[in-house]
């Protein structure tokens, strides 16, 4: 049989989403794999805002592995990639690999970039064959969610839709601010018009301080009882700790609303005071990544850039 690479159609998706969770799930060693991250989605929301991003292997009719692109303006994200575990070592992942970095051109990204698991030497080795090389850790974070009150000057997008147009375009400016070109409006747009969570805004006047992209709940990439930091920047400057940390709370307090009982986030550890600010905040890692890049530049990843993501 001849393996075909297509895109990623909307009728893949229900397919593409269990051979995810049975990839990953037999990958780490749970005794079931399809319950790996619960009844979180991440293909449904990533095909909707990326609709020419998507990728998948097909074989005589069956669905033997899938790959998504996102585009995040100047910064194209890789991933999840995904094969069946009966069809590890046929070199599939390499053929997805292959069809979907020309995606990262069309699109003028500027740097591509993936989260990869650093003990495995074949994941390494088949990237760094691509042209993306090791930089640091990334360490995904969780803390109990608490009741907590409201925050000041903490606004729910989704409640501002009269200015919802000025206040998307300054968190792009935003992260503009902290690399050149990054913008995350589509991930606003999706989560907005699908309902798979809020974009938490944190303001001084009518100025936008900070912003997160926060799933929740079943369908969305958080799941069930979660509430996931897909995203997170504050304005860079002497303020930037604070202004975080009233972002986190805010977010917190939404979480809370939604009964949500844990709020997860990731973070580069090249941005090591926000790092140690989740810490602080009492957030504790629950796995290590390594982020991958093509070029070998450090893009956002400093200790003065006080920014969250998750590049899974």
């Amino acid at each position: 049989m001849t393996i075909e690479i297509r895109s990623l159609n909307e009728d893949d998706l229900e397919g593409a989403e269990r051979l995810r969770r049975l990839a990953f799930g037999t990958m780490l060693g749970l005794a079931d794999p399809q319950s790996f991250r619960g009844d979180a989605a991440l293909l449904p929301a990533r095909r909707w805002a990326f609709p020419d991003g998507g990728y998948v292997a097909v074989e005589d009719g069956a669905l033997l592995g899938v790959a998504m692109a996102n585009d995040w303006g100047s910064l194209g994200i890789f991933g999840p990639v995904a094969v069946h575990p009966e069809q590890w070592r046929r070199g599939i992942a390499r053929l997805l690999l292959d069809a979907t970095m020309p995606v990262f051109q069309r699109w003028d990204c500027r740097l591509v970039g993936l989260f990869t698991f650093p003990e495995s030497v074949s994941h390494v080795r088949l990237y760094q064959s691509a042209g993306f090389w090791p930089r640091h850790l990334t360490a995904m974070m969780a803390r109990a969610v608490t009741e907590g009150a409201p925050v000041p000057d903490a606004l729910a997008l989704s409640e501002n839709a009269s200015d919802r147009g000025d206040l998307i375009g300054q968190c792009a400016a935003l992260t503009d601010s902290i690399f050149a070109g990054l913008d995350l409006t589509r991930e606003i747009d999706t989560l907005l018009t699908h309902r798979l969570g809020e974009v938490i805004l944190v303001v001084e006047g009518s100025r936008v301080a900070g912003f997160a992209i926060c799933h929740a709940g079943a369908g969305s990439e958080a799941g069930s009882g979660m509430a996931y930091l897909k995203f997170a920047a504050v304005r860079p400057g002497p303020q930037a700790a604070a202004h975080l940390t009233r972002l986190i709370e805010a977010c917190n307090h939404f979480a809370s609303r939604r009964g949500a009982k844990q709020l997860t986030a990731g973070v580069n550890l090249g941005r090591h005071n926000a790092y140690r600010l989740l810490i602080e905040l009492g957030f504790r890692a629950t796995m290590n990544g390594v982020a991958m890049h093509r070029p070998w530049i450090e893009a956002y990843d400093r200790p003065d850039i006080f920014a969250l993501d998750d590049w899974r």
